[in-house]
């Protein structure tokens, strides 16, 4: 009798630089591990291509880098493993996002969860780079965790807080992938869901209410508490101050796509939101949900 091939269980990818924003994100990815029941997959990457030269792997000058970080690297490994978590830690050279993409591809991961600051940097994560990229073509959603600024921190940023998920949406295909990825991790971490949707001016708001009142019920048949907020404004405001209000502990919005809050083209909305949130967001892209679908139903099946 042929044996039956066990599935490989899969993985969250951290890569990490080793900053606050990136020991923040192991945090979640721990939490996420253990609820999910994936393993863990911790990356860092050693820059060595540029506009203007590129960087051998083997040139001495990077001895003491690689030193550095296979240190680092264990040193997290372990405290994963204290904690219960299979994790493997890897050494790459290259881009970061190159690496970081084929690594989720070759991984077949689940979740990225990384960390940003939002502003400047790989080295420090700058928006419109490494994490834009990451965000933009990765086939599996995308956790990312800013740097806190105290002003902008909805509840305690030093705690990992997965008990209240915002979700915004448009009522589009893209926004509908978005809250059916939600619906399935708020029933792994007993989450509440806030449903919120910017209105248009010319948007008849008793429609826009009724549209949520049937995600509202859905969500209630999954055994999730819920509730919804239909707000006129701009997308990014109402986000944001919906957020703030509701003392979200993650903000989850979709990419591609094509109408009114759907226009969530990373350099507007999406960006935005990512620059400015005082608490993690989940960038879920359509190539990716469908895939994570299946691996969390998958997961829900064992």
């Amino acid at each position: 009798m042929r044996a039956i091939a066990k599935k490989p269980t899969p993985c969250i990818l951290l890569p990490t630089d080793f900053q606050q924003p990136a020991r923040r994100a192991f945090t979640y990815a721990l939490k996420l591990a253990t609820v999910l029941k994936f393993r863990l997959e911790i990356v860092h990457v050693i820059k060595t291509v540029s506009e203007s030269a590129q960087v051998s792997p083997d040139n001495r000058s990077l001895n003491p880098l690689k030193t550095s970080a296979l240190l680092e690297l264990g040193r997290i490994a372990r405290a994963a493993k204290e904690a219960g978590i299979h994790a493997q830690p890897s050494l790459l050279f290259g881009s970061p996002e190159d690496c970081i993409l084929e690594s989720a591809i070759r991984l077949r991961a689940g979740l990225i969860v990384m960390g940003t600051h939002g502003r400047t940097g790989w080295d420090r994560m700058r928006l419109g780079s490494t994490a834009q990229a990451v965000v933009r073509e990765a086939l599996c959603p995308v956790l990312t965790l800013q740097e806190v600024v105290a002003r902008d921190s909805f509840r305690h940023h030093a705690k990992v807080m997965l008990e209240r998920l915002l979700v915004a949406t448009d009522f589009s295909a893209c926004a509908d992938g978005v809250i059916r990825y939600v619906t399935k991790l708020a029933g792994k971490l007993g989450a509440q869901v806030c449903v919120v949707h910017a209105s248009d001016e010319g948007e008849a708001k008793s429609l826009a209410q009724r549209k949520l009142d049937r995600m509202i019920r859905e969500l209630e048949r999954n055994g999730i508490q819920a509730e919804s907020v239909c707000v006129a404004g701009d997308p990014v405001r109402v986000i944001l101050e919906q957020a703030a209000l509701w003392q979200a502990d993650v903000i989850a919005v979709g990419t591609q796509g094509r109408t009114g809050l759907s226009r969530l083209v990373l350099g507007s909305v999406a960006e935005a939101v990512l620059g400015r949130a005082g608490c993690p967001v989940l960038i879920a892209g359509a190539a990716g949900r469908a895939v994570e679908d299946r691996r969390l139903d998958s997961r829900g099946s064992e």
